[in-house]
C-alpha cells in the first residue's frame, strides 16, 4: 500500500494506492502548518499497511519533518523530486531544480491523461501557469499572486476593506465596498487568465487544453475565453503516474 501527497503551503492531501491504482479515487485534507500535531493524520497513517509514501512538497520544512516522522516508524517517504525517479516528462528549462514538485506532478498527468499541448492552471496560494508539449516537453511557466493571498493582502494593508470569500459573479460594477471587491478581483483574474493563455497561444502558435486545478477553479471554469476542464486530483494523478513510471523500484 502507497500513501501519495501533495504538501502545499495552505492544504495538504493524501491518498492511498497501490501499483495497479490508475486513478485518484479520493483523498483526505489536513491543514498544512500543523499537520504533524494533528492526531487525525497520524492515526490516517499508522492505521493502514503503508510501505512507501511518495509526495509532493512546496515547503521544504514540513516535508523534511514528515520524512523524520516516517523514518522512525520504519516508512520509507520520498519526495518526487529525489533522483532515484526518473520521469516520463522532460524539463526544457534553463533551471529545473527550481520547478516545484507539484508543477512537475501536474505536468506528468496532464501528459500521461490527455497526450496533447496542455496549460495548466494552478489556484493555489500562487496561481501558477505551466506550459507542455504533447511530445512530453515541460516548457516553463509563469507565477502570479494566488487569489486568496491577494484578498488577504488588500485586507491587511488597508484600514477600510474587509477580508472576503470571493465568490462567482455576473456583476462588474461594484455597489457596495464587499461587491467592489468580489467583482475586482473576480474579473481582474479573469482578464489576466485570458490575456495570458492568449500570449502564450500567439508566442508559441500552438493551440492547448486547458487544464483547471486548485480550490478556487470552478468558480472561474465557464468565465474564461478558452474551454477549459477542471482536474481538482491533477497533482496527485501526477505522483501516481510517476509511481506506476518506476514501478522497479518498489517490486
Amino acid at each position: 500500500m502507497f500513501l501519495i501527497g501533495d504538501l502545499g503551503n495552505t492544504h495538504s492531501k493524501f491518498t492511498l494506492c497501490n501499483l495497479n491504482s490508475k486513478k485518484i479515487k479520493n483523498y483526505k485534507s489536513f491543514n498544512t502548518s500543523n499537520i504533524l500535531k494533528n492526531q487525525k493524520f497520524k492515526n490516517f497513517i499508522l492505521r493502514k499497511n503503508i510501505k512507501y509514501v511518495v509526495v509532493t512538497s512546496v515547503v521544504p520544512n514540513v516535508s523534511n519533518k514528515l520524512k523524520v516522522f516516517l523514518q522512525r516508524k520504519k516508512i520509507p517517504c520520498y519526495e518526487i523530486l529525489d533522483k532515484v525517479f526518473k520521469k516520463p516528462i522532460k524539463l526544457k528549462v534553463t533551471k529545473p531544480n527550481q520547478v516545484g514538485s507539484d508543477r512537475i506532478a501536474n505536468s506528468i498527468a496532464a501528459y500521461a491523461l490527455y497526450k496533447t499541448n496542455c496549460i495548466i492552471v494552478d489556484f493555489g496560494t500562487a496561481t501558477t501557469f505551466d506550459i507542455l508539449s504533447k511530445k512530453g516537453f515541460y516548457l516553463g511557466g509563469l507565477i502570479t499572486p494566488g487569489i486568496k493571498l491577494t484578498l488577504k493582502t488588500l485586507n491587511q494593508f488597508t484600514e477600510k476593506l474587509p477580508l472576503i470569500s470571493l465568490k462567482k459573479t455576473n456583476q462588474v460594477i461594484g455597489k457596495d465596498t464587499i461587491s467592489a471587491i468580489n467583482s475586482g478581483i473576480y474579473w481582474g483574474y479573469i482578464g489576466m487568465i485570458n490575456q495570458i493563455i492568449n500570449k502564450i497561444i500567439s508566442t508559441t502558435k500552438k493551440k492547448y487544453k486547458v487544464i483547471l486545478t486548485g480550490g478556487l477553479s470552478t468558480i472561474f471554469s465557464n468565465s474564461l475565453v478558452h474551454k477549459a476542464s477542471i482536474n481538482k486530483n491533477i497533482t496527485l494523478q501526477g505522483v501516481l503516474e510517476l509511481i506506476n513510471f518506476n514501478k522497479h523500484l518498489f517490486k
